[in-house]
This record gives C-alpha cells, sequence and structure tokens, in this order.
C-alpha cells in the first residue's frame, strides 16, 4: 500500500499546521485558515483495539484505533488497516486512504 497525504489546515498567519474542522488558529487565533496537504507518515504514539464498536462498525470489529504522531508534527487519529500488521507503539505508519470515517493507516513492515 502506498502512502497517502493527509489533510490539513495551515495558518496563513503564523504558518501552524492543525487538524482540519477549527474556524481559527489555536497558535494566534487568526481566522485566516487555508488547506494543507502533509505527508501522512509518523510514528504510532499509542493504540486501542476496539472490540465493541458501534452499529457502523460492528462488522469490522475487532480493530484498532492508532493515534499518530505524523512527522510534520501533528497528532491526529485513524483507523488501522485491516490488512496491517499489529499495532505497536513507536511504530512507523503511512496513511492508506481517508474515508468518511476518517484516516486509515498501515503499520509499515
Amino acid at each position: 500500500m502506498t502512502a497517502q497525504a493527509v489533510r490539513l489546515v495551515r495558518c496563513a498567519d503564523c504558518g501552524r499546521l492543525d487538524t482540519p474542522g477549527r474556524i481559527v488558529c489555536a497558535g494566534c487565533l487568526s481566522m485566516r485558515l487555508e488547506e494543507h496537504l502533509a505527508a501522512g507518515e509518523g510514528t504510532v504514539a499509542t493504540f486501542t483495539t476496539i472490540r465493541r464498536a458501534p452499529a457502523r462498525f460492528r462488522d469490522e470489529a475487532p480493530y484498532d484505533i492508532v493515534v499518530v504522531d505524523l512527522d510534520c508534527g501533528v497528532r491526529v487519529t485513524g483507523r488501522l488497516h485491516r490488512e496491517s500488521p499489529p499495532a505497536a507503539m513507536g511504530g512507523r505508519v503511512h496513511a492508506t486512504d481517508g474515508d468518511a470515517a476518517g484516516l486509515v493507516f498501515c503499520l509499515e513492515r
């Protein structure tokens, strides 16, 4: 699986990167946020296994949710791809895609 870019926002005033969905910069409170694509590669900070999933994901359980520190300095949350090796803290991951439910990562072998 090849790495995909991750959609973030960058403040036009101070340059801070952050996750989408914000309307003001958390650093300088500017409202001038612009869409930014960053490399979807990083390190697993922590993870958890979901065994009793919400109805929408019930057929996929059990699955892992990972918190990833992207190399660009932003922390994001996503699911681990079903075909990925098992989650491991400190493991290198790359984004494989993003869907309506969020980012999907794969642990590098």
